[in-house]
């Protein structure tokens, strides 16, 4: 069978352990019963719809869907059997390695105790923020934010904002952001983009809103080294409260956080000492950034990363394209993103055709992802999970979807 066309049957309820830990027994080869037969999927089966990440399952893989209720359903002998599988996943030849998006990083990260360390001492940082409205900008923060999730007295939430590539480039010479409209969505792809903010709750209207109500800002996170990626996502966001005759409180109401890595920044301009890279705001957005000589309405904080895990956790693209779906502006008006998965595909005839699919088939999602890259990513959330678990950080009770 095509991998595309398998749905899991594994997926488990909210919190619902028994089940998870009857699922896992058969697929991580413990405590199986005498006569365990393999594992199939009834021809026909009707599916549930109760499924929070859209993966298509491969009876022949090697590694469960593995989320929180699934680590908590796990034995002690399954969690050996995990450990070793995510220490030996590029060395035992169960995987094809050519699935692997980036071929650069060919290990599965965060092996040393120390670079997890650094891991969780980066997720931490969102706790500072655990009575705001997070949105995660796309898929670069999405690991950090999950483990704090995950995390005794981290955040209860957080918002994933799908958004990919950008319109803004740096200046070869000053290394000044500018827009270059040629590279700028339409007004049809903007409008699509706008339907989903607000499907998601992730509008100006709903931003502002809440700070009204509440007097807390909205956080937006993202990887930044130019900052260009939340430079465009700002264009959009500016445009649509203009529009709204809502930009200056728009503009009192968000919050930016950076993460990333003055390290790789003073190798890649060959400075010997980097400051603190910020966010440029999109020209109509300029007018109402400050509200004094030294004091600002768009409030930003960057967080300097260890450059081992940095580089394992976000130039490693495989850590990315396993996660969250790749939604450049192109696809705005094709597809929901929370529908359709997909990693780093740039051929739009592919993608109209497995558009096309999803639609004739009535399934509820559907992913381009390969074994490898759904292997790796479930290994790397056991990864998390247990390293929590280790430390005594792990939460008693989750009951965030993500």
């Amino acid at each position: 069978m095509l991998i595309s066309k398998i749905q899991s049957n594994y997926y488990t309820n909210h919190n619902n352990i028994t089940a998870a830990k009857n699922r896992l027994k058969n697929l991580t080869g413990g405590e199986k019963p005498a006569h365990s037969a393999p594992h199939k999927i009834p021809a026909g089966y009707r599916y549930g719809a109760d499924i929070h990440f859209g993966e298509f399952f491969d009876p022949n893989r090697t590694v469960p869907h593995i989320d929180y209720e699934e680590y908590m359903a796990m034995s002690e002998i399954s969690k050996k059997r995990m450990r070793k599988r995510y220490k030996n996943f590029f060395k035992d030849n169960l995987i094809d390695t050519k699935e692997m998006i980036d071929q650069k990083y060919l290990y599965m990260p965060l092996q040393s105790e120390v670079t997890m360390d650094e891991f969780l001492k980066t997720s931490k940082i969102y706790t500072k923020y655990k009575d705001n409205p997070i949105i995660c900008l796309g898929r670069s923060p999405k690991w950090f934010l999950n483990a704090v999730l995950w995390m005794k007295d981290g955040i209860n939430d957080y918002k994933f904002v799908a958004f990919s590539k950008n319109w803004y480039m740096a200046d070869y010479f000053t290394g000044e952001i500018e827009r270059v409209n040629t590279m700028a969505p339409t007004l049809k792809e903007e409008k699509a983009y706008r339907k989903y903010l607000e499907r998601i709750k992730a509008d100006p209207q709903t931003i502002v809103n809440h700070m009204k109500e509440t007097g807390k800002k909205t956080v937006i996170t993202d990887y930044i080294d130019t900052g260009k990626g939340v430079t465009s996502f700002l264009d959009v966001l500016s445009h649509y409260a203009e529009d709204l005759g809502i930009l200056e409180e728009f503009c009192k109401s968000i919050h930016i956080v950076g993460i990333g890595s003055l390290y790789n920044i003073e190798q890649r301009t060959k400075k010997e000492t980097a400051y603190a890279p910020k966010v440029t705001m999109p020209d109509r957005m300029l007018p109402f950034e400050k509200s004094g000589l030294w004091s600002y309405n768009i409030t930003q904080e960057f967080y300097d990363m260890e450059y081992n895990m940095f580089k394992e956790m976000l130039i490693n693209q495989n850590t990315n394209e396993c996660r969250s779906t790749y939604y450049p502006h192109e696809t705005w008006t094709i597809y929901k993103p929370d529908r359709f998965k997909t990693g780093l595909i740039t051929d739009m005839k592919k993608v109209k055709q497995m558009l096309k699919e999803l639609k004739s088939t009535n399934q509820r999602t559907m992913s381009s992802f390969t074994p490898a890259m759904f292997d790796y990513r479930n290994l790397l959330n056991f990864r998390i999970l247990d390293a929590l678990n280790e430390r005594g950080l792990l939460k008693a009770i989750h009951r965030s979807k993500i």
